[in-house]
């Protein structure tokens, strides 16, 4: 299968430039250049590595990102059994999800690529037919992503980018613990051992994160950053999609990224299960050389309508557009 993946490219006027590839959809390498030289701000592996990775490193999570409990679905009266691929629950849509598919290119241009896959009723469990769209622009001094999605049954749909980031750089071999964050969320979802959501909960502790803090400020000093190894959290979003959903700064201090996005959560993963990945240069990661805030619907949510609706019908369409904002000094 690796030997076939295409791969793709784009550049903007910034100095954005963003490779990918088909397989996954998978983003492999984002660089700009900062203070007078060229950063690269994305988590990767040798191309051929991408097939046997077990972190979703740089790939589309899909049908349904996250965490769904027992691996079944349940409506109307009717279940569907998932891929449990995280027994007893399914994650990021199963062992074969849409990070272990191939994706067509479709259109192919200098700061922008369009990608499309057709989920059959079926795949991995999953009911209806789901027709997707990811584009990747450049604009300006912003990543965006953007999905596009039809499906001809009720299907639950949530679909996230799991870019693993380091905006220090892969040179250093600096912990994203020295950078700081922010995320604009007053509530949380605690998760029990097996990472499922508990319920909506107010921030508090290190789970604050309204005023921007050390990721490593405290660190695993509290029970569910003890259980998860760090943090592996959604959070809810405050909103609107105009204002920033987050906000990290980079250790040296010379880059910052803001996220703004449409949906209703981001989950905020510190890498802690990075160790044994391959890196670029045919060593390994180790826990902590990455972080993600992946924009989704919330966990678990499919069975659990506390937690929200995203279920897709026919003749409904799921959009996501999240934007992923470098600002230099």
């Amino acid at each position: 299968m690796s030997s076939a993946m295409t791969p793709f490219e784009l550049e903007n006027e910034e100095g954005l430039r963003l490779r990918g590839l088909d397989f996954g959809a998978t983003l492999t390498s984002l660089t700009l250049p900062v203070v007078g030289k060229r950063r690269e701000v994305l988590l990767g592996c040798a191309d051929d590595a991408y097939p046997t990775q077990q972190v979703w490193l740089g790939a589309v999570a899909g049908r349904f990102a996250n965490r769904i409990g027992g691996a079944e679905l349940v409506r109307d009266g009717q279940h569907w059994p998932l891929n449990a691929n995280q027994a007893p629950n399914c994650l990021h849509g199963g062992q074969a999800g849409f990070h272990r598919q191939r994706w067509q290119i479709r259109e192919l241009e200098a700061d922008r690529v369009k990608l499309a896959l057709l989920s059959r009723a079926g795949d991995q469990g999953f009911p209806g037919n789901l027709r997707v769209t990811l584009e990747y622009r450049l604009e300006q001094s912003d990543l965006v992503v953007d999905f596009i999605a039809s499906t001809d049954a009720a299907t639950p749909v949530s679909l996230t980018s799991h870019a693993y980031f380091n905006l220090d750089g892969q040179t250093d071999g600096g912990d994203i613990r020295d950078h700081l964050i922010s995320i604009n969320a007053d509530h949380f979802l605690p998760t029990d051992p097996s990472g499922l959501p508990i319920t909506i909960t107010p921030v508090a502790g290190p789970f604050d994160l309204r005023r921007e803090r050390l990721i490593g400020q405290d660190w695993l000093s509290h029970p569910q950053q003890q259980q998860a190894k760090g943090y592996d959290h959604a959070f809810v979003l405050n909103g609107p999609a105009s204002e920033w959903a987050a906000r990290v700064v980079s250790g040296d201090k010379q880059l910052a990224m803001e996220v703004y996005t449409n949906q209703p959560s981001l989950q905020f993963y510190t890498g802690n299960w990075l160790a044994n990945t391959p890196n670029r240069s045919g060593q390994s990661h180790r826990d902590h050389d990455g972080f993600c805030l992946e924009a989704q619907q919330l966990p678990d949510s499919p069975n659990r309508p506390k937690l929200g609706n995203p279920w897709l019908l026919p003749g409904g369409r799921y959009h996501h557009q999240t934007r992923y904002r470098f600002i230099r000094d």
